[in-house]
């Protein structure tokens, strides 16, 4: 339960700060280990089908740094085995018109 929580709020973070005319949009975030900071990409397809990048405030991208963050240690609380790799990439779509989200994790 706890993951569709915070799936909520990563889709609702992303839907609240993206362009009016969008029916998707994409995220590539990058979340550094040491710090706090993080490596964003905001891009979406307007309502023609045209791609097009956007830049959110600040305050977006710290909650979208804190809930992702809030995702990883959920992930490591949830059960990860023993030696595996936490995910520090994900790409997140979220699909505006069927109010879905999907995030796509990549380990290193």
């Amino acid at each position: 339960m706890q993951d569709e929580l915070l799936y909520q709020r990563i889709g609702q973070i992303i839907y609240s700060c993206g362009p009016a005319n969008a029916s998707e949009l994409f995220v590539k975030a990058k979340l550094f280990s040491a710090t706090g900071a993080g490596e964003f990409e905001f891009d979406y397809l307007d309502d023609s089908g045209e791609p097009d990048w956007f830049e959110p405030d600040h305050l977006a991208v710290a909650d979208l740094s804190e809930a992702l963050r809030e995702l990883q240690q959920h992930s490591v609380e949830s059960g990860m085995p023993d030696g595996t790799a936490i995910w520090s990439k994900c790409e997140i779509t979220v699909n505006v018109a069927e109010e879905k989200i999907d995030i796509v994790f990549q380990y290193e």
